[in-house]
């Protein structure tokens, strides 16, 4: 019922735009392709500061991005506030690989974290996107190309198969796949959203890790896991070749921080450590080291951040533990 009510608010959205005159949306966002890479010169200052590094490859920083595009091109402003205009995005590419860094694939970084030994550039670096916008793909494929750098798109299924008008199509998802840059994962299914759980203002939460009103710890599960294996499934079947290898919940939630009951943590992390091999969060070190316990963590890139910032992240290391 979800999945038919959102395709229809998705068709009459498209109306409402005049997107989809003559065509249907599918077919105008097929015609979508990435813009060129801006082109970028780094200052004297910006060279010193992100000035090459000696080799590290005893842990492995993660990013993540939302989307890349002006504030102006997001429908909602607090998902502005996430993105990173492309021009500021290409300059940080750049910086990164004048520091040395250069991006490894999933399985790559999967080997490396369960303690195999894997050939790592001298500075490593895996690169991850999160919900499947477009303005992902077509305001950061050039720069990354330009680069030869690689990333992983962390999708969320419900949008893209409700033709959301912001976010990529099967086809385009498809395509990018084949073309060997980008990787495809699984974000949510339809739950990449925040429910209303009680008459007062603070009953919100995530989908994935509250129960809803007058819900059981068995309705959640039967809630929960039916959406997420529908948009595991709905993902290998529109992708060839699909390999569920990691998860990336929304807003980094698995219910170690918003939940309205304890044993919900331990039953969602539980429930993703016996399918998939890596776990993304946002509140755990963003230094992957080998034979690392989930969730790994991500140093999540937004509009506010400046270059400063982003590097000084960068090179702070693994922090201890115990």
């Amino acid at each position: 019922m979800r999945r038919a009510v959102a395709t229809l608010l998705a068709a009459f959205a498209c109306v409402a735009l005049g997107a989809c005159t003559g065509a249907s949306a599918g077919d105008q966002a097929a015609a979508r392709t990435p813009s060129p890479p801006p082109k970028v010169v780094l200052t004297p200052h910006e060279k010193k500061v992100w000035a090459p590094l000696p080799p590290d490859r005893s842990a492995i920083p993660v990013l993540l991005y939302h989307g890349i595009a002006p504030a102006s091109a997001f429908a909602n402003a607090d998902d502005a506030a996430y993105g990173v205009d492309p021009k500021a995005f290409a300059k940080q590419m750049t910086m990164i690989h004048h520091a040395g860094y250069r991006t490894i694939t999933l399985d790559t970084f999967v080997r490396f974290v369960q303690g195999e030994q894997v050939q790592l550039p001298p500075r490593p670096l895996l690169l991850t996107f999160d919900d499947g916008r477009a303005d992902s793909w077509t305001g950061s494929d050039g720069i990354l190309r330009k680069l030869g750098f690689k990333a992983v798109m962390f999708v969320d299924v419900g949008r893209v198969d409700a033709g959301e008008p912001e976010y990529l199509t099967w086809p385009e998802l498809r395509g990018m796949q084949q073309g060997g840059r980008w990787e495809l994962q699984l974000h949510s299914g339809e739950g990449h959203v925040y429910i209303t759980f009680g008459p007062g203002p603070d009953d919100v939460g995530p989908y994935y890790t509250c129960k809803e009103e007058d819900e059981d710890i068995e309705g959640w599960r039967d809630r929960v896991f039916s959406d997420l294996t529908w948009g595991e499934n709905k993902l290998a079947e529109e992708i060839p070749g699909h390999r569920r290898i990691a998860f990336a919940p929304p807003y980094g939630q698995y219910g170690q921080e918003e939940t309205n009951d304890p044993h919900i943590e331990g039953e969602l992390l539980g429930w993703a450590e016996e399918r998939y091999v890596a776990i993304f969060t946002q509140d755990e070190s963003p230094f992957a080291q080998p034979r690392g316990s989930q969730p790994f963590g991500r140093i999540e890139v937004t509009r506010g951040m400046t270059g400063g910032e982003l590097h000084s992240l960068l090179v702070s290391g693994p922090q201890p533990t115990g």
